[in-house]
């Protein structure tokens, strides 16, 4: 590293370029490099939080929170002006600017790394991102997840809109198509804050979706998420919601692949879906071979005499057995023998009026 020390004004530049930042932080006093070394983790090990710190050293939270405060403005003194530290800034803002000027803290920070333009760690990117003012760093809150955003954005229209967002879908009781959302936050906004020119952009409503506590994003709609829909928790709703996207009966051998095509975060068991697939039988039917339905699309299920039986009940006339087995078909996958066998069978409950016809015994 070479660093160029004006003495008069006990200011550093520092050039960062090849090093990593945890070493520019020796010029700061050694309790505020000790503060941000650990609320980064730029020593390697996982970022803690400020009141854990303070334990670790028998000080108030607050007390930590002054002394990062300190240890921000030093460490932005130290490499203000350095050519690296503003093209990550500058990256920074048009990243933010292309995306409705505001991201989850991850999510910029992933992608400042994505662009693989800088050599500095996702904990350093982080650091310099926080001690900057253009770019404003929203800490995490009883509403919102961390994030950073630029102007003309600020931290209360946020809150406000997320109160608004809370209230509606109290409401609602229920999802909502997202950009049909987005056109009632637009509706109610824009008009009150024209200067915010963000409000004009979708994707400043998608991204603020993803940063507002206890809101979930799915398949095109937006709601709480406890609403299922939405935040299909369960694997007795993965499977369900792979179904009705599927739109048709599958073997539950295959389940498995389109499951994870939806939901990729785990894997997926076949022994597990078939479990959930037999207990859940008020919602998942067995049509034979394997084969599974929704009971929402029309399929009752049942043994093939119970199937018959309805379907005689149905008709309300004799059918032949060519009959019975193109409808048979319908719910359950069994050979035309199966059909003819429990026609036979059970004599108390069907009648042989012709060759090859049969109807309900009365």
């Amino acid at each position: 590293m070479n660093f160029n020390v004006k003495l008069d004004d006990k200011k550093l530049k520092v050039d960062v370029e090849g090093t990593n930042l945890k070493d520019v932080l020796i010029y700061c006093k050694p309790k505020e490099r000790l503060v941000l070394m650990k609320k980064f983790g730029l020593g390697g090990e996982k970022g803690i939080p400020l009141q854990r710190i303070g334990q670790q050293y028998n000080l108030t939270r607050e007390r930590i929170r002054q002394i990062e405060t300190q240890a921000l403005m030093r460490f932005r003194r130290l490499i203000v002006g350095n050519e690296t530290y503003m093209n990550v800034l500058s990256e920074a803002k048009k990243i933010l600017d292309a995306h409705g000027g505001l991201l989850a803290e991850d999510v910029l920070v992933s992608k400042l790394i994505n662009r693989n333009l800088f050599k500095f760690s996702k904990s350093e990117l982080r650091l310099i991102l926080i001690s900057d003012f253009d770019v404003t760093y929203l800490k995490r809150n009883k509403y919102l997840y961390k994030a950073f955003y630029i102007e003309p954005l600020y931290e209360d229209l946020l809150t406000k809109m997320t109160l608004f967002v809370n209230d509606y879908f109290e409401k609602r009781n229920g999802s909502q198509d997202i950009y049909e959302f987005i056109a009632v936050l637009k509706d109610t906004f824009l008009k009150e804050y024209k200067e915010v020119t963000y409000l004009r952009n979708d994707l400043f409503y998608i991204n603020f979706f993803a940063i507002v506590r206890g809101l979930s994003m799915f398949d095109g709609k937006v709601g709480f998420d406890t609403f299922t829909d939405v935040n299909p928790k369960t694997m007795k709703l993965k499977v369900y919601y792979t179904m009705k996207r599927l739109n048709k009966p599958i073997h539950y051998q295959e389940l498995p692949a389109h499951i994870i095509g939806w939901f990729p975060e785990k894997s997926v068991k076949i022994n597990t879906i078939h479990n959930e697939l037999v207990k859940n039988n008020d919602i998942f039917v067995n049509l034979g071979l394997g084969r599974y339905g929704l009971k929402e699309w029309g399929y009752e299920g049942g043994l093939v005499k119970d199937i018959l039986v309805r379907i005689f009940e149905k008709n309300d006339r004799p059918m032949t057995v060519k009959e019975l087995c193109k409808e048979v078909l319908k719910e359950k996958m069994v050979s035309p023998n199966t059909v003819m066998l429990n026609l036979q069978k059970y004599k108390d409950m069907f009648e042989r009026i012709d060759k090859g016809v049969y109807q309900l015994k009365k």
